[in-house]
C-alpha cells in the first residue's frame, strides 16, 4: 500500500497539481499548500470531530474550472466553501463576481492561517470583493437566504454530510432558492442524490494519471473510496429543481 500511494504521489500528475498549488502561494504571498492529516482533530471542540477527514489543498485551476461550468450570474450567488482549510478554494473564487466568498473551517488554527492568507491576498483577477473565513461548524452554521454555490473537497464523513444536507432541506423548505454544488473527490455522491439534487456536470479523471490498470483491477485493496473515485470523477456538480 505505501508503494502504492508513492506511485499516486510522485506521478505527472500529481508533482503538476503539487507545482500548481506552489506557485499560487508564490504568486499571491499566502500559505495554502502544506496537507495535514486528521490526527489533529481530536483537539477540536465539536461532537463532529471524528468524521474530520484532514486538510488537502484542492488545486487552484479545478476551482476555476468547476466554477465556470456554472455559467451562472455570479453577483446573485454567494460562494460557500465547507472545510475551508487555509481558504485557498475561496481566494480562487474570489476571481468570479460573487456577492461574498465564504470559508466555513472548524480548526482554529486553520482558521487563523485562512484569516492571514486573506489579508495578504493579492491578484488582479479578483472580481469579488468579499472574502470572510468562519471558524465554525459546517452543520451548525447558518446558510445565508440568498441563492448559493456550495463547494465540497470531502472535508467530512458520511454522518456529518448526511446532518449536513438535511439543515440544507430545511433552509430551501423555509426559504426556496438556487443552490449548486461542487463536490471534489466525491466519495459520497449518492448521499446528493439521496437529498433531492441532480447531476447536471462532471469531470472525469484519466486512470492512466494514477496506477498502471493490473493494480487497481486485480488488488482488492486499491478498491478504497479514495482510489475508486479519484480513478473516475475529479469533481461532480449538482443542483436543486425550483418547483
Amino acid at each position: 500500500m505505501y508503494i502504492s500511494w508513492k506511485f499516486i504521489e510522485w506521478s505527472p500528475f500529481e508533482r503538476r497539481l503539487r507545482r500548481e498549488g506552489e506557485e499560487f502561494d508564490q504568486i499571491h504571498g499566502v500559505d495554502t499548500t502544506r496537507n495535514r492529516g486528521a490526527e489533529w482533530a481530536a483537539d477540536i471542540d465539536s461532537v463532529n470531530w471524528a468524521e474530520g477527514t484532514g486538510y488537502e489543498a484542492t488545486p487552484p485551476n479545478t476551482v476555476r474550472r468547476s466554477v465556470q461550468l456554472l455559467q451562472i450570474d455570479y453577483e446573485k450567488y454567494i460562494f460557500i466553501d465547507l472545510g475551508s482549510g487555509k481558504g485557498r478554494v475561496m481566494l480562487v473564487a474570489s476571481e468570479f463576481a460573487f456577492k461574498e466568498c465564504i470559508g466555513i473551517e472548524y480548526a482554529p488554527d486553520l482558521h487563523e492561517i485562512a484569516v492571514k492568507n486573506i489579508e495578504a491576498y493579492r491578484s488582479d483577477k479578483q472580481r469579488c470583493g468579499v472574502i470572510r473565513s468562519y471558524c465554525d461548524d459546517a452543520v451548525v452554521f447558518p446558510l445565508p437566504e440568498t441563492p448559493l454555490v456550495l463547494f465540497f473537497a470531502h472535508p467530512f464523513g458520511e454522518v456529518v454530510l448526511d446532518n449536513f444536507l438535511k439543515n440544507v432541506q430545511r433552509s430551501l423548505r423555509e426559504n426556496p432558492r438556487k443552490i449548486y454544488i461542487i463536490y471534489y473527490d466525491p466519495i459520497c455522491s449518492e448521499q446528493f442524490l439521496n437529498a433531492g439534487f441532480t447531476q447536471i456536470a462532471s469531470q472525469s479523471l484519466s486512470a492512466r494519471q494514477f496506477l498502471p490498470k493490473f493494480f487497481y483491477t486485480r488488488l482488492s485493496w486499491f478498491e478504497l473510496n479514495t482510489f475508486r473515485n479519484r480513478l473516475g470523477k475529479e469533481f461532480v456538480i449538482y443542483e436543486n429543481r425550483l418547483n
